[in-house]
This record gives C-alpha cells, sequence and structure tokens, in this order.
C-alpha cells in the first residue's frame, strides 16, 4: 500500500490524460476538429499541472522514493512523449498522400515516421535526467514539457489556421522541427528551471524578464506566442548561462 501515495497519484493521473490523449489523436483519423484540440489541451494543462505537483508534494510530505522518480518518469514518456510524437504525425498524414500502410481506420504516410523521433529522443532525456544530478537545479537540454507545449502550439496553429499552411513548404519545415527538437531534449545545453532561489530580483532578473515577456506575448498571440516564448526561453538559457549553472 506504500505504492498508492499522494504523489504517486498525481503521477497516474499525468499518465491517464496522456493515454487519453493518444486515444483522441489516433481516433481523429486525420480529421482533426476544434473538439479534439480542445479536449488535448485540457488533459495535456491537468498532465503538466499534476506533474508539477507530484514532486513537490512529494518534497513536502517528505515520501519521496525512487519508484515514484521511475514512475514519474514513464508517465511523461506517455504525455510529455508519445502524445506531441502523435500530434506531428497528425500533421505529417495532413500533408501527405503517399500512404506505406491504409485502411478504413489508419492511414500512414512515409514522411510521418519522423514524428517519433520525439518520443524515442524523449524517452532518452527522461533516463538521462534521471541519472544526472546536475539537473537538480537546472536542465541539460529541452525538457520534455515545454517540447510539448511548443508542438502542441504548432498543432493547434496548422488546424485552426489553415489559411496559413503551404503544403510544399511545410511538410520540410516540420522535418526541420522534429529533427532540431528532439536533439534539443538530449544536448547538454544549460536551460534555468523556474526554481527561484528566494524572491529577489538580483538572483532570479533573467526568470522574471522571461515571465514579464512571456506574459505580454501570451496576452497578444494566446497560443500562437508559445513558439516564440520557448525559443525566447532557449535564447535567455544561452546568454545567462554563467548564472545558470553556478
Amino acid at each position: 500500500m506504500k505504492l498508492i501515495t499522494i504523489p504517486n497519484l498525481l503521477t497516474l493521473l499525468n499518465l491517464s490524460c496522456g493515454v487519453l490523449s493518444s486515444i483522441f489523436l489516433i481516433s481523429s483519423n486525420g480529421n482533426v476538429s476544434a473538439e479534439t484540440i480542445t479536449i488535448v489541451l485540457i488533459l495535456m494543462v491537468i498532465s503538466l499541472i499534476a506533474d508539477f505537483l507530484d514532486g513537490m508534494v512529494a518534497r513536502l510530505m517528505k515520501i519521496g522514493s525512487p519508484i515514484g522518480k521511475e514512475l514519474d518518469s514513464l508517465a511523461d514518456c506517455v504525455s510529455f512523449g508519445v502524445v506531441p510524437g502523435l500530434m506531428l504525425f497528425e500533421i505529417f498524414n495532413h500533408f501527405s498522400t503517399n500512404f506505406i500502410y491504409e485502411n478504413e481506420n489508419l492511414k500512414i504516410a512515409a514522411i510521418s515516421l519522423f514524428a517519433f523521433l520525439v518520443p524515442a529522443f524523449s524517452a532518452l532525456r527522461l533516463a538521462k535526467f534521471n541519472l544526472d544530478e546536475d539537473q537538480a537545479t537546472y536542465f541539460k537540454g529541452l525538457a520534455t514539457p515545454s517540447n510539448t507545449l511548443f508542438i502542441f502550439s504548432i498543432f493547434s496553429i496548422y488546424y485552426t489556421k489553415g489559411e496559413i499552411i503551404n503544403t510544399e513548404i511545410d511538410p520540410f519545415l516540420l522535418i526541420v522541427i522534429s529533427v532540431v527538437f528532439s536533439i534539443l531534449l538530449i544536448i547538454d545545453l544549460p536551460l534555468f528551471a523556474l526554481k527561484f532561489k528566494g524572491l529577489g530580483w538580483k538572483e532570479n532578473y533573467y526568470k522574471y524578464i522571461f515571465l514579464i515577456i512571456t506574459l505580454v506575448l501570451i496576452a497578444l498571440l494566446q497560443v500562437s506566442a508559445i513558439p516564440l516564448i520557448i525559443l525566447l526561453y532557449i535564447i535567455i538559457s544561452i546568454i545567462f548561462r554563467k548564472e545558470i549553472i553556478k
């Protein structure tokens, strides 16, 4: 019964939302509706909140365990690895008619196989995170939730703003996104974590700058702001690299 703890239940909630998101994405079979996007967004937000709370609750209750750590990575691999991979898979299939497998329930385009770089490299990133003690205060490489937010924003933009889709250019852009963001997951690039050492400006100024710009971008652009926010996050981390690894 020691396995049934509040932190582990939160982790399982994260996992369950990832599984549900996967079901909705697979069942859409290329016909992604606004309802599907909304449901996936709600489930993703619940996963993000549960993922944030499980570790915090474990620390507050002083019941952290190796099993909880491993379970967290397994849940994240589904919610922030498989789910964004399926989002890219749906977009790739939307552009292609060159299907290597097709029946009434499932279509798989050759180009859509690039989407599965994301789950594979997410699994590598999570395994690396579990073994790297340096990542207690900052990240090495892009965290899987940040990568998922980026891919969801691309997914949402493509299916809600069809007028910007270029069927000749965009598939190749998606290949670049799949490859580059898969590499960003495992690269040894220090990226700051939103963990504050007190609330003072001096020790957290670059984090406050990031949060202020983020709020402004979200107010102006909503979901479309997320790609800019993730790129801003990477740029600020590179600029303040020495501050991050202190």
